[in-house]
């Protein structure tokens, strides 16, 4: 399932415009990797959603704080459930 869930992330990445090429899991989300603020994260979860993954509110503002691979782990857990 998470690697469904990467391509699902990665390709709403790049519909987003985002430089997706380069991403590993050792990419940070905010601050000197993909650089995702605060609209970009909401769009981000948003499709998320349509997958049955979702983040409250408080929860989207700690993201840009993680990796790519943290976000991945953390979004294939709550797909789990």
């Amino acid at each position: 399932m998470s690697s469904d869930l990467r391509k699902v992330i990665v390709d709403a990445l790049r519909d987003m415009h985002f430089e997706v090429a380069s991403i590993t899991d050792d990419t940070p989300l905010g601050d000197g990797g993909l650089e995702l603020e605060s609209l970009s994260i909401a769009e981000l979860v948003m499709q998320l959603d349509n997958q049955g993954v979702a983040f409250s509110d408080e929860e989207m503002e700690t993201l840009p704080g993680l990796t790519f691979g943290e976000f991945v782990a953390e979004a294939a857990r709550r797909s789990a459930g």
